[in-house]
């Protein structure tokens, strides 16, 4: 009976000793809000396919992955850690010239839920920090490179600035849609051009400026010219108006003294003078 017992015992202790080394490889892990994740088993593949904000048990030969569902910012920027990396980082875009510009480029990405199954097989067990470094990185690079490649050093610096940016998401978007990945924005910082680049484009800025300025010199000298010929046209008229009241006016008061002379007239012939009778070209005989 006690034989039967110590056996018992040794299988019980057994038992537990398994089931202890089973859970003690398991944990817990916890998902982030604003992310889901898939749990990752590598006897069967994905074991679910998306898990929401909680904390969820990882098993021995289970990967938990998460994707953040609010937008993150991939920064590739020359400055000292300000970016992903801690040196320099910025983006090289050629131009037409051939020329090199270092650019600072941020991509602001996140992931929809629905499409967390096809991140995962896009990335497989890629974290966000490799995903970053390798992939969005280089997409980046040939997007940004896509457009400055038509563009002038000029262009980049100055004239199409503004919407080098824009142009920059429309190449990268469609790219990133098929691994996954939304873009919410592309932001184009500074442009970092050497210094014999960076002295010719302000020298080209500043010959663009005063062309630009003599280009509104020329279109006020046209606006005053305008002005001044039709203020004399304007004043010519007044005075030829004037003129003819002028005259007008003396007709007038020639007829109102004459009519006041002939009201005064008795209608008597003078006695003196050729014997016209006044105001008439009338010769008395």
């Amino acid at each position: 009976m006690k034989q039967i017992n110590k056996v018992q015992g040794l299988k019980s202790f057994a038992v537990l000793t398994v089931c202890a080394g089973v859970l003690g490889g398991c944990h817990y892990a916890k998902i982030e809000p604003a992310s889901v994740g898939i749990l990752f088993d590598a006897n069967s593949g994905i074991s679910q396919k998306i898990l929401k904000p909680q904390m969820t048990v990882v098993g021995i030969r289970q990967q938990l992955i998460t994707y953040p569902t609010s937008i993150k910012n991939a920064s590739f920027v020359e400055a000292q850690n300000e970016g992903q990396k801690a040196g320099e980082d910025s983006i090289k875009a050629s131009t037409v010239e051939g020329a090199q510009l270092p650019v600072d480029v941020t991509v602001a990405w996140h992931v929809d839920p629905a499409n967390v199954v096809l991140v995962f097989q896009s990335f497989g067990t890629a974290d966000q920090e490799e995903m970053t470094d390798g992939y969005i990185r280089y997409w980046a690079t040939y997007a940004v490179n896509c457009v400055s490649g038509q563009k002038s050093i000029f262009d980049l610096m100055a004239k199409d600035r503004q919407s080098f940016g824009p142009l920059v998401k429309q190449f990268l978007a469609p790219i990133m849609s098929k691994y996954g990945i939304s873009v919410d924005d592309v932001l184009i910082g500074e442009v970092h051009p050497p210094k014999e680049i960076s002295d010719k484009a302000q020298e080209r800025i500043a010959r663009r400026n005063d062309l630009e300025n003599a280009k509104l010199s020329l279109e006020k000298a046209k606006r005053d010219s305008v002005t001044i010929i039709t203020n004399a046209e304007r004043d010519a008229q007044l005075n030829q108006i004037m003129a003819q009241m002028s005259d007008t006016a003396k007709a007038l008061r020639k007829q109102d003294i004459l009519k006041k002379a002939i009201e005064k007239w008795d209608g008597k012939a003078p006695l003196v003078g050729n014997g016209t009778i006044p105001f008439t070209n009338i010769q008395m005989k």
